[in-house]
């Protein structure tokens, strides 16, 4: 009796893609210099982009932040901020530590 090999996953992608097309590459129509620092909106081409800032005080932000917190199961990084170490919590808000040690 011959053992059937088992496929892996990335096999099985490279099959999928085996028989997709090349991609086309399209030349920018107006190039970015170095000294170009586009916003978000500017770069998605959206005109007068109102001006949004955020006020970390503010409490509706915090509560907004706070659903998010329940919907994205969070919470077990509050309950048990020992035993998640790439993240620090301040003035109740969850922050990631980077590898190079700062907070995002």
């Amino acid at each position: 009796k011959r053992l059937k090999e088992q496929l892996e996953v990335r096999d099985l992608e490279a099959q999928g893609l085996a028989g997709a097309e090349p991609a086309v590459m399209r030349p920018m129509e107006e190039p970015l210099s170095s000294d170009d620092n586009p916003t978000v909106e500017q770069a998605l081409g959206i005109a007068d982009p109102s001006p949004r800032t955020a006020d970390l005080e503010d409490a509706q932000l915090h509560a907004c932040i706070w659903r998010g917190y329940l919907q994205d199961n969070y919470v077990a990084i509050l309950d048990k901020p020992l035993e998640h170490p790439r993240f620090v919590i301040e003035q109740k808000l969850i922050y990631m530590m980077s590898p190079a040690g700062v907070k995002v």
